[in-house]
């Protein structure tokens, strides 16, 4: 994808509603929108609410948490405003970090990591949080709240942004203080998440589209409640991102793995059926058909 700043101001936010059919609708919807026009933070707050009731949590206050990210955008627009024109890229991220650390107080977690309280979008924010990809859907919501141009990269490692001005750019970690990140920095990180011998691609530094976004901090939940073993939660995001990307045929066949690992055969060669006909790789697709096969055999 190519990098792009004509992304439109987004709409005011409101609160998600307070049905699972409703929200499915409503994520349904999104998924359809014009993708310079993507309503990142409101599908966040969406898929949030989405998750609160597939796991019967409370909902969290979300006129709080929206009021909470029109107060940080009103901080940033006010600074922008004193400029004839566009602020020079480095002093607009310095402005965002210091409404998310100062207006949002927001701080990052220190432990318990993967607890169940930072299963979902709008309790991270509630409380305050610094996780990689959700601070980052925050930033770029502010950034795009002041006409800013913000993406998020293809990095294979902490999630990182982009922002641009006239012939400036800056790489940045928005969990990790938005300090700008130079390609020997890049190298650094690289290497202490996949070891001395990763090289950096240019891919690596490729911009993603807002709804993949999404996909990447469903996918930090998922793994965050494998790794606590908790299995039907990881199902429940798998859920989630079907809603968002329904022809991934790797997402269908984790699901079906996971169905099956829960002793839910039926619901798994569901998932299997329809690994086999997104499946991209022949290979992948010959993997998924034995399963297939074999889910099959012990349903009979």
């Amino acid at each position: 994808m190519a990098f792009v700043s004509e992304y439109r101001v987004p709409r005011p936010l409101i609160a998600p509603a307070r049905t699972e059919a409703e929200l499915v609708a409503n994520l349904l919807s999104h998924r359809r929108a014009d993708p310079l026009d993507f309503p990142i933070l409101q599908t966040a707050l969406d898929l949030s609410a989405l998750a609160c009731l597939q796991a019967d949590r409370p909902l969290p206050d979300f006129d709080d948490v929206i009021d909470l990210m029109n107060e940080m955008a009103h901080f940033a627009g006010e600074w922008v405003a004193v400029y004839d024109g566009a602020p020079p890229v480095g002093e607009q991220v310095e402005w965002l970090a210091k409404s998310v650390s100062e207006v949002g107080a927001f701080r990052g977690i220190a432990q318990n990591y993967d607890a169940s309280e930072n299963a979902d979008f709008a309790s991270v924010i509630q409380n305050r949080r610094i996780l990689p990809v959700s601070i980052g859907v925050l930033y770029i919501h502010l950034a795009r709240s002041c006409n800013f141009a913000v993406e998020g990269l293809n990095f294979p490692g902490p999630f990182l942004l982009r922002m641009e001005a006239g012939d400036e750019q800056v790489i940045f970690d928005p969990s990790a203080g938005a300090r700008p990140a130079s390609p020997q920095d890049l190298r650094a990180l690289l290497n202490r998440h996949h070891g001395e011998a990763a090289e950096l691609d240019l891919s690596f530094t490729r911009g993603i589209s807002d709804m993949d976004v999404l996909i990447r901090m469903e996918n930090a939940t998922k793994m965050r409640a494998l790794r606590e073993g908790r299995a039907c939660e990881a199902v429940q995001v798998i859920e989630r991102l079907l809603l968002l990307d329904p022809g991934n045929g790797v997402v269908w066949q984790e699901a079906g793995l996971l169905h099956w690992e829960l002793g839910n055969t039926r619901a798994a060669v569901l998932a299997f059926e329809h690994a086999v006909a997104t499946m991209q790789e022949p290979a992948l697709c010959s993997r998924v058909q034995s399963l297939l096969d074999e889910a099959l055999c012990q349903l009979n």
